[in-house]
């Protein structure tokens, strides 16, 4: 088994120790593990033998729901031992980045007999074993109960177009402070110049309606809209966006003293990026990826603004060559260490680093000094100040546990 496929199939939980950062690196390059930077900090295996993880949830101490992209299953980890049988397990269109996607568990605390699971999926047009990008399938969200260990009384919350898009399907869920539901949705374009679509949510202003994808979109757990008017627009499914202008995305996080939405968005060749959330948020693709000031001939005029209620807004953080970003998590708790507090951590699956940063005072912004002064990594070299891990192969996902650990 070669390092990248080893380190995709392994959960790792990140904890405070006293350990020689020196001696640690060694012993981890020797037996092909990740390290970390801090001395004081260290990596413990949790789990090994996931087939292609995507997402995870956990459902209390010790207890973790993980999604194997191409087999359509939700396994079941409990004290460091994963259950003979999968939760579920579904026909998926796996083909390149679909699959099952993202996962979040709601909080049942009036009857505790059943938890709500939500999963994003791709959902091929008809059952078949053979999958190809021309195939038809469409991107999904459906609630489930989780009764006695399986994933029960399916109910669907929304169905995307069916397209012969492979790529860009997005699958990030999450369960708002408030309890509403959001899933981050890439564009949808692929391989095919015939099946890509070109969108008012995706700046193309003489473009078809907003179609749910393209954006980051929020509904009840029910799956209905939150805003009665919408923030863009009354008609479904604008009413259910939250934020457009995105290509692609693989995280959502919601900061925990000011709460407010960042997101991590891919780039194609070049300018990946962090982004800030509020309300309307314009990411600016197709328009722009990137700082606009890279651009020599960018104006917002060439904007959608559906009606001057959505808002461009730069990123906060963009790298100039693709790293791949996926899994974006504030730690909301001092485990390892108080300065570690509330602060924001990123991954990526091009190079397997772990990145940290920390916010500035208002916390609308990162706090970056020297080279990255300027919100964009030039070069590999510049990352020093916000490298807090490298080696862990393809990350996909970054969570925090009820014990408070990475």
């Amino acid at each position: 088994m070669d390092k990248l496929i080893l380190l995709l199939t392994i959960f790792l939980v990140i904890t405070s120790a006293s350990i020689s950062i020196s001696s640690y690196k060694v012993r981890a390059e020797e037996i092909d593990l990740p390290y970390l930077y801090d001395s004081n900090i260290e990596i413990q295996i949790v789990y090994t033998g996931i087939k292609f993880p995507t997402k995870m949830a956990f459902l209390g101490p010790n207890d973790i729901l993980v999604l194997e992209k191409n087999e359509g299953t939700v396994k079941r980890i409990v004290n460091g031992v994963m259950l003979s049988d999968p939760l579920l397990k579904l026909n998926v269109s796996n083909i390149s980045e679909r699959g099952m996607l993202g996962v979040a568990v709601g909080d049942n605390s009036i009857d505790s007999t059943f938890r709500s699971v939500f999963l994003y999926f791709t959902k091929p047009e008809k059952e078949n074993t053979m999958d190809d990008m021309r195939n038809l399938a469409s991107n999904t969200l459906y609630r489930f109960d989780l009764v006695n260990n399986k994933l029960i009384s399916p109910k669907i919350l929304l169905v995307l177009p069916f397209s012969g898009n492979s790529i860009h399907n997005g699958g990030s869920v999450l369960i708002g402070p408030d309890d509403n539901v959001y899933l981050i949705v890439g564009n949808g374009e692929g391989a095919f110049d015939e099946y890509n679509t070109k969108s008012e949510s995706q700046n193309q202003k003489e473009g078809i309606n907003p179609d749910g994808r393209g954006g980051i979109l929020v509904m009840t757990q029910d799956g209905k809209p939150v805003y009665k008017n919408g923030l863009l627009g009354r008609d479904f499914p604008l009413n259910l966006y939250y934020g457009y202008g995105i290509r692609n995305s693989f995280g959502i996080d919601f900061d925990p003293v000011s709460g407010k939405i960042w997101d991590t968005e891919n780039g194609g060749q070049d300018n990946d990026e962090i982004n800030l959330v509020e309300p309307g948020f314009n990411s600016g693709h197709k328009q722009v990826q990137g700082l606009s000031t890279m651009l020599e001939d960018f104006t917002e005029s060439k904007l959608e603004t559906f009606d001057k209620k959505g808002h461009y807004s730069e990123p906060e953080f963009t790298w100039k060559s693709s790293v791949g970003l996926t899994g974006i998590k504030f730690l909301n708790s001092d485990k390892l260490g108080i300065h570690y507090e509330n602060d924001l951590f990123v991954g990526d699956f091009h190079n397997g680093n772990l990145y940290h940063f920390e916010l500035d005072k208002t916390r609308t912004g990162l706090s970056l000094t020297g080279p990255l002064k300027d919100r964009i990594a030039n070069e590999n070299t510049e990352l020093e100040s916000i490298l807090f891990g490298q080696g862990f192969g393809g990350i996909t996902d970054i969570k925090v546990g009820p014990d408070g650990y990475l």
